[in-house]
């Protein structure tokens, strides 16, 4: 019995020394050398894939600058004097593009920068017009306020009468004493809050390299989205 597990314990020894003997062939394959050639051509490969990638990113960022800067941006109402036609905090679009293509007429809404910052305010005059405003009072008191370009009567549409007559309601204000002709290339605008609205009846007519664009496009607040007139 004794010499049956010698013999046993003698093979095992033997499976165990073979096995090491087969670990011990087992060869580690070296690692492959790259020339430079090679190194250089994967790199290249790589750039490309990212660059590939990336592209669809860089056209996205290239197209919106240039909208915002040619083409159109939004813009924020800061203040009360275009109320009620434009809110404190309204974001509006503003269209750059369409004082070259269409060019500014006549009640456009459009954002003038000054000294003190942008203004968003309403055409009234366009270059070489004479502007004259007329408070009549009727019967029961009532004050009426007439807007006469080139000596015909123009109506406003976009505000109401108590608006209208407080166009005069600052001090020697030139439009209300007499024709006011408008400079060649400059225009006269003023807010839709006559009330309150520091325009053209306080700092004088507009050059047509300050008037950034036109807006008439409210974004937000949801509830007010939509074009205004």
């Amino acid at each position: 019995m004794a010499e049956k597990k010698k013999n046993s314990n003698k093979e095992i020894e033997k499976k165990e020394t073979k096995n090491l003997e087969k670990e011990e062939k087992i060869e580690i394959p070296e690692k492959k050398k790259y020339s430079q050639e090679e190194i250089d051509a994967a790199t290249k490969a790589a750039k490309a894939d990212m660059f590939k990638e990336l592209l669809p990113y860089l056209v996205i960022i290239v197209v919106v600058v240039i909208i915002r800067t040619f083409i159109m941006t939004p813009v924020a109402v800061d203040g009360e004097s275009m109320y009620p036609t434009l809110h404190d905090n309204d974001i509006m679009l503003l269209y750059k593009l369409r004082i070259k293509t269409v060019g500014i007429n006549r009640f456009d809404i459009v954002v003038i920068n000054t000294d003190e910052g942008k203004l968003i305010k309403r055409v009234i005059g366009l270059p070489g017009d004479k502007i004259k405003y007329d408070i009549n009072i009727d019967e029961d008191g009532n004050s009426k306020g007439i807007l006469y370009i080139n000596g015909e009567v123009i109506e406003e549409n976009f505000i109401d009468e108590k608006a209208k007559a407080n166009t005069c309601k600052y001090n020697n204000i030139d439009i209300c004493e007499s024709e006011t002709e408008v400079p060649n290339g400059e225009y006269y605008v003023m807010g839709d809050n006559r009330g309150n609205s520091k325009d053209s009846r306080i700092i004088g007519t507009i050059e047509k390299k300050q008037i950034k664009g036109i807006t008439s496009f409210v974004i937000f607040p949801f509830g007010r989205f939509g074009t205004v007139k």
